[in-house]
């Protein structure tokens, strides 16, 4: 679902078999719900499975960056909001924070290649992909940029406020 800044917001539930022998949610977990919340970023710029099947492009992943703010125990409800931070035509620098309630509980940064998949290879977002992620770059244009995008890590690195 899109909002009216352009962020697109996925919602979940913290599931039993996402939980670790700490009972709360597992690393591998906070990665899962924030890929499940690219897809629905990816559908809003229109790569949708079928067009994927139809053109034969995709993306893959080349970096992501997580940082964990807070605990998100079973049966929290999750809200992850989605934006693109950047794009240069084959990439897309995607910033996604996700909350319980007002509670930022981990962000994400990652970064997205336009794919073929006949060749393997990578290319360039066709036009219609590409005038669709700047229109959603566009939308988000007024929000303030997160203080945690571009954060490195490092001991004194600090922690991202939300």
């Amino acid at each position: 679902m899109n909002d009216t800044a352009g962020l697109v917001i996925t919602r979940l539930t913290v599931k039993p078999e996402w939980l670790d022998y700490n009972d709360h949610m597992n690393v591998a977990y906070y990665h899962t719900a924030f890929d499940l919340a690219i897809e629905d970023l990816k559908v809003a710029y229109g790569l949708t499975t079928a067009y994927r099947e139809l053109h034969q492009r995709s993306t893959v992943a080349l970096e992501a960056h997580i940082t964990y703010q807070n605990e998100a125990m079973l049966g929290d409800p999750l809200r992850i909001e989605s934006r693109i931070v950047a794009t240069d035509g084959k990439r897309v620098h995607i910033g996604q924070a996700m909350y319980r309630d007002t509670t930022l509980l981990a962000t994400q940064e990652a970064l997205s290649l336009s794919f073929n998949l006949a060749t393997r290879r990578s290319c360039p977002f066709d036009s219609p992909l590409l005038t669709r992620i700047q229109a959603l770059q566009q939308a988000q244009a007024a929000l303030p940029k997160p203080v945690w995008i571009g954060r490195t890590i490092g001991l004194g690195a600090g922690r991202p406020s939300g």
